[in-house]
């Protein structure tokens, strides 16, 4: 039997306010990502140059009792990386026409001054955007939960900063119970599908690109063994490896949390 994803309803617009250049050559070539599809626009325009007070705002993740409902509006809040560059993340949620949530977040640097704007439509889920570094590069990447379903599936937007550069861009999306890495480089995203089967998909960044590279399906049986094989229902293009390639490589991938800064 194929997969049977929960509905979700993921409607997403990202209007990208940056100082700085364009794309680097890494970001031309990249092949464009084949996750679960996000529809985005993206424009730019000159940056703002108001200064920010983002002390005054409490930190995402850190607030009582936010989020109790499905579709409240979540307190604004920030977020501070800790990597090289410092930057500071205003967190604000809008309630738009229709009852669909918006968040806008405001990139701002270590002396308070707009450098970007990201906005994001139809942010329905109930937990704050975090920073994580995801690919142990030391910059930190920007992960905006946007829908959930019912079985703990999530779909995150991921942020990802350009080499040498403060700008970030849309890398992709990760669809899961969370975001995840592994030791040998790759982020992950395990999905619930029912008690028996979890579906995890592994993508690569290639510029500032996430890039599916295999998926995999562990099915467990009534006393907890499990069989893992190719996931080869998607209907995404073939995995750079074979079949015999990708249960060697992936089947035995420990998942790793990382920790969430701000």
């Amino acid at each position: 039997m194929g997969r049977i994803w929960p509905m979700l309803a993921i409607t997403t617009c990202m209007l990208l306010t940056a100082c700085g250049s364009g794309d680097t050559i890494a970001d031309r070539q990249a092949p464009a990502s084949t996750s679960t599809p996000v529809a985005a626009k993206t424009t730019t325009k000159p940056a703002p140059t108001t200064t920010v007070d983002a002390a005054a705002l409490p930190i995402c993740g850190d607030i009582p009792g936010a989020g109790a409902g499905a579709h409240d509006v979540l307190p604004d809040c920030r977020l501070t990386s800790r990597d090289s560059a410092g930057l500071s993340f205003i967190v604000r949620h809008k309630a738009s026409a229709g009852g669909h949530n918006r968040t806008n977040i405001e990139v701002t640097g270590s002396d308070g001054k707009s450098l970007q704007n990201l906005y994001v439509q139809d942010t329905e889920v109930p937990s704050e955007p975090y920073l994580a570094d995801l690919d142990v590069d030391g910059r930190d990447e920007l992960i905006v939960p946007i829908s959930t379903a019912i079985v703990g599936n999530s779909n995150y937007v991921i942020f990802r900063p350009k080499t040498d550069k403060l700008e970030f861009v849309e890398a992709g999306s990760v669809f899961g119970i969370g975001v995840d890495r592994t030791a040998s480089g790759y982020i992950a995203g395990e999905a619930k599908n029912g008690p028996a089967d979890k579906y995890i998909e592994f993508q690569k960044f290639v510029g500032s690109k996430l890039v599916f590279v295999a998926e995999i399906i562990r099915t467990y049986d009534k006393d907890g063994h499990s069989t893992c094989r190719v996931d080869d229902e998607k209907g995404v293009p073939e995995s750079e490896f074979s079949d015999e390639e990708v249960v060697r490589r992936f089947c035995g991938e420990q998942l790793l949390r990382p920790a969430p800064v701000g």
